[in-house]
């Protein structure tokens, strides 16, 4: 008999981000579990993936639980940059070499992720501000250039219409010459993410799911041929625990946490750009990241504000940064990507934390029977994770989708994760050089 504990911390975090002060919809305020209950399954963790998995198993016909540490959306969810991205690090040689036949469905999952969040968006008729105007690709050397060149080809033999950007073609796009070109990839678009999350929440209750916030996890143990799953105020029995707490796992499962690296992603967000600045700073509404190790990632709001999120740090601490040092190095970046700015206000500064594997893959583990765990987005959460999501209900359902697939591993511990922050913070700092240098 096996039992996994969690000490989970006393804290109220109320990040300070555009998307919580801009969302038109209210949280749905879900009340605690108190005594005890009964599921099929039971979803740990109310983001994207958690959320989506709720929804799909609901949808097959399985009696559905959700427990949220804190409300939906709380973490990665609620606060990315809201950037809807095909595909994954690997291309599909590299995967099939991994995994064999698995790893061309993975590929195909990853790679068909904006269009199956595009379906359940249509479907559902969720409003969440979604636009789908294709995502730029850029690059900051000459080096990076020839990458995104053959990134390019690549697509192109996969069928996928990109336009290939020169210098020229991507200052029309950007608003700004500060980068040496890129692609466009017609999949990519953004939205508002709180706003999925929230919209998501709301279709699983409707679909039946049961929705508890304000219940972490605290522990996880098999009886018998079932799961006992324990908040602070009950508990629950089940036939299936599926784990998708993402960069938020803590010690929940302390395997798995310390499988994978959180790290905060910094946002800031401008005051409303002036009508004429916001005419030519990406005047098409695409979203945008470059070629950095340390990956920038922007884009424009519907009132005109500029959100831009990266790296300025690589702390690895769940609570909101305070640091001007980790905010000011992101504006003084956006002012250098796009002078024609000036000196505007920044109104907004949030982080979150990201969660990176070793390998920049999601994983998928079933460590013991009954038990699923789904994590590892690498900052391409939004289509992939709510894909992710259906793809483990329908297995779980005995529907698979038989076209994808997210191969199940071992869990594997990272060596010396206890040093991770100045480990990474080090890494952070050579990046940084790296990609002055252009290299």
């Amino acid at each position: 008999m096996r039992r996994i504990s969690v000490s989970f911390p006393n804290e109220q975090h109320k990040p300070d981000s555009l998307w919580r002060a801009s969302t038109r919809h209210e949280s749905l305020d879900c009340a605690a579990l108190k005594g005890e209950a009964s599921a099929d399954a039971v979803v740990i963790g109310g983001g994207f993936c958690g959320l989506s998995t709720a929804l799909h198993l609901a949808e097959a016909g399985l009696d559905t639980i959700v427990l949220e540490a804190y409300e939906t959306g709380h973490g990665a969810s609620g606060r990315n940059g809201g950037q809807v991205n095909p595909g994954c690090k690997l291309s599909r040689s590299a995967l099939e070499k991994l995994f064999g036949p698995a790893g061309g469905r993975f590929h195909a999952l990853c790679e068909s992720a904006p269009d199956f969040l595009s379906d359940l968006i249509d479907r559902k008729q969720f409003d969440c501000g979604f636009k789908r105007p294709g995502t730029l690709r850029l690059a900051h050397s000459e080096q990076a250039l020839r990458t995104v060149e053959l990134a390019a080809r690549d697509l192109e033999a996969q069928g996928v219409k990109v336009r290939v950007l020169d210098r020229v073609g991507a200052a029309k796009l950007l608003g700004s010459d500060a980068y040496l070109g890129g692609m466009v990839d017609p999949r990519g678009g953004s939205l508002h993410p709180l706003e999925l999350c929230r919209e998501l929440a709301r279709a699983a209750v409707v679909a039946g799911v049961k929705l508890y916030e304000h219940s972490p996890a605290l522990a996880m143990k098999r009886e018998g041929c079932r799961w006992v799953v324990r908040t602070p105020s009950g508990k629950v029995s089940t036939d299936q625990v599926i784990v998708a707490t993402n960069a938020y796992t803590g010690s929940l499962s302390p395997k798995l946490s310390r499988s994978v690296l959180p790290v905060n992603s910094f946002q800031v967000a401008t005051a409303p750009l002036a009508i004429d600045a916001a005419s030519r700073i990406l005047p098409d509404g695409h979203a945008a990241y470059d070629s950095r190790r340390l990956v920038l990632y922007f884009r424009k709001t519907k009132d005109r504000r500029l959100v831009l999120g990266g790296r300025a740090s690589f702390s690895s601490k769940s609570g909101e940064s305070s640091k001007i040092p980790d905010y000011s190095v992101l504006e003084r970046t956006l002012q250098d990507i796009f002078p024609l700015i000036g000196g505007i206000q920044f109104e907004k500064r949030w982080t979150g934390l990201v969660c990176i594997t070793p390998d920049f893959l999601p994983h998928y583990h079933n460590p013991e029977p009954g038990l699923h765990m789904v994590l590892g987005f690498n900052g391409r959460g939004v289509a992939v994770s709510t894909m992710a999501g259906a793809w483990l209900a329908s297995k779980l359902a005995g529907n698979q989708f038989a076209e994808f697939e997210i191969p199940s591993t071992p869990i594997r511990t990272i060596p010396f994760h206890f040093l991770r922050a100045p480990f990474l913070n080090a890494a952070m700092q050579w990046g940084r050089l790296m990609d002055r240098l252009g290299i």
